[in-house]
């Protein structure tokens, strides 16, 4: 079987990066003082802000209209190559759906629920609005299972507790992302792709990692790993776990993954929840290398998405910057998508 070509569709992708926004765009959407000041930003940059757009959820859904926009003009481009893209859209349905569920065991409103997510061919913006509205965890997976969604038997079998445990339902969605996405990875025939899936899975087990070490989880360590990575063991997670603050499990996994770019976000861990933007940064960083060792590679594609991801990151950081009131100029270590 013949592999791939990759060449029109890395031409394609490197096309639509330049109109994703450099650090001065972030940099000035970061200074902006209110929301109708950055909802015309943005509508100059060609996002689609209606016009009196004025609100954190108005924006917020522009943001993710765009984005999803962006990444079905690529899909329509792929044609046959509709792997390469399946991995793309598995890594951010799987994101929505762990997102949509936390906001339901959180009881959070709707529209908080939705922020930052991506629509996709299979969970679209209208299904996305479905699933925020459910009030369980069980009925999102009752809702996915009705509509065929792969996620969908996965998640109801982790989500019939009364109770349900958070951290085992997230990790039964990865076990299920893993096996998809390297399904998909190794139908485009690159070497590439299963290693940007595999480096996917051992984030993924990295972020657990430093969860269950900071002591936010109870759930046995050993249950949260999910098998299909390339640099990360079971042996070292538990390492990580057992090393008992965030600060000293992201010091263990910074060893993992030295001389990488990601080792550096992991030195400076100090909790979970702010390592999202420095792994997508290292993320782009490794990715760009890769695309100059082969510029007609699958490579490029991967890249885009990367920074498509990372736009969203930093235009909703500018939004909740304006929400909470912070200091104007400081883009708080934004991605910057466009470099």
């Amino acid at each position: 079987m013949t592999s791939p070509r990759w060449e029109d569709l890395a031409t394609r992708a490197r096309g639509l990066g330049t109109h994703l926004l450099d650090r001065s765009a972030i940099a000035s959407l970061a200074e902006l003082e209110n929301m109708e000041a950055l909802g015309n930003a943005l509508r100059g940059y060609g996002y689609p802000i209606p016009e009196g757009a004025r609100t954190a959820d108005d924006l917020d859904l522009a943001v993710r209209r765009h984005a999803g926009s962006r990444l079905s003009m690529l899909a329509r481009w792929a044609g046959n190559r509709s792997a390469l893209l399946a991995v793309i859209f598995e890594d951010e349905d799987r994101r929505s759906i762990r997102a949509l569920v936390r906001g339901a065991v959180q009881g959070a409103p709707s529209d908080l629920r939705l922020a930052g997510l991506i629509p996709t061919p299979a969970l679209p913006e209208r299904a996305l609005r479905e699933l925020a509205l459910q009030p369980s965890p069980g009925a999102i997976a009752v809702l996915l299972t009705s509509w065929g969604n792969a996620y969908g038997a996965a998640l109801l079998r982790a989500a019939k507790a009364t109770q349900p445990d958070l951290l085992a339902i997230e990790s039964c969605l990865s076990i299920t992302f893993a096996r998809r996405a390297l399904d998909g990875a190794r139908g485009t025939g690159s070497a590439l792709v299963v290693d940007y899936v595999r480096d996917t899975i051992d984030l993924e087990n990295a972020t657990a990692a430093l969860i269950l070490a900071a002591g936010e989880a109870d759930s046995p360590g050993n249950t949260a790993f999910v098998e299909g990575g390339r640099r990360l063991s079971l042996g070292t997670f538990l390492e990580a776990i057992a090393a008992g603050d965030a600060g000293a499990a992201g010091r263990r996994l910074a060893a993992v993954f030295r001389p990488t770019p990601l080792a550096a976000a992991f030195e400076r861990a100090a909790d979970a929840s702010g390592i999202e933007k420095q792994l997508q940064r290292a993320r782009i960083v490794m990715i760009r290398a890769a695309e100059r060792r082969d510029p007609a590679g699958p490579a490029s594609v991967l890249g885009f998405a990367l920074r498509v991801r990372a736009e969203v990151l930093d235009v909703r950081h500018a939004i909740w910057g304006i929400v909470l009131g912070a200091p104007r100029g400081r883009p708080g270590g934004a991605v910057a998508a466009g470099f």
